[in-house]
């Protein structure tokens, strides 16, 4: 059992400056979501909040249900999971989106989602996790990294070169754009826990519009191409289908707009 000392009582001391409080709870949860569970002070060193703050908030978030404690370490609870099911936003390219998927996953074992621009961030609307699960769990709803894959499939559609991401310059970004232009897909390595892979593919509107990308995680790089082949199908199959139900990425906030 997990023996950490939780610290005492401070008072009432506020999270850090400028934070408040519902901030400071989504923070929590957000790392939980990111690191399936953890400790208090794993928690605190990874939010930036001193541990007594933190674990005011996350004695809060449990007795509501968004968290559960178990051994000493904290996870994300019940009630948030029910509330993420309602998210319905995208629902029709769920729905489309199911098929080929499970034609994806089937083909390569690896993880696979459908991702849109939502709220400012590449979000995952659906996905499967498979074999890369443990390191990208593609849950609905989760916030992809700014430099991700569908990050590049989107840019590359645009008129307009979109400025490069925090650590890439803008030959780097440019380049980058361009081989995804060039292969109608974008392959991206992260390091994880050892080299890890992540593509992308953009799946179009009955207009030719680039509406959602069809990403895939992938572990064993030595399959990438038959991976990219297979993406490649997924998204022509959820182009298709999404052209027969007239559907035009309503809902999709793109990104770059107002």
């Amino acid at each position: 059992m997990d023996q950490e000392q939780v610290p005492p009582r401070d008072g009432g001391a506020e999270p850090p400056s400028g934070r408040g409080v519902l901030e400071g709870a989504f923070l929590l949860l957000e790392e939980l979501a990111r690191a399936g569970e953890a400790g208090l002070t794993g928690l605190a060193h990874a939010t930036g909040m001193p541990k007594t703050t933190a674990h005011r908030l996350l004695d809060q978030l449990t007795a509501v249900g968004a968290v559960e404690r178990y051994d000493g370490r904290y996870r994300v609870g019940a009630t948030v999971a029910r509330l993420g099911r309602s998210w319905n936003t995208h629902r029709a390219l769920e729905r489309n989106a199911a098929l080929p998927l499970r034609h994806l996953v089937s083909a390569t074992r690896a993880t696979d989602c459908v991702t849109v621009p939502h709220a400012g961030q590449m979000t995952v609307v659906t996905g499967i996790p498979a074999g890369a699960r443990e390191f990208f769990p593609h849950l609905s709803g989760q916030s992809l990294p700014p430099d991700s894959a569908a990050d590049v499939v989107f840019a590359a559609a645009r008129p307009m070169a979109a400025p490069p991401p925090e650590g890439h310059s803008t030959a780097q970004w440019s380049r980058r754009l361009c081989r995804a232009r060039d292969r109608g897909a974008d392959v991206h390595q992260y390091e994880w826990e050892g080299e890890r892979s992540c593509l992308a593919v953009p799946v179009h509107a009955a207009s030719g519009e680039v509406v959602a990308a069809v990403g895939v995680a992938v572990v064993d790089t030595r399959c990438l191409r038959a991976t990219v082949e297979a993406a490649h199908r997924a998204a022509r199959m959820l182009s298709t289908s999404l052209a027969r139900t007239s559907w035009t990425g309503e809902g999709v906030a793109h990104r770059g707009d107002a």
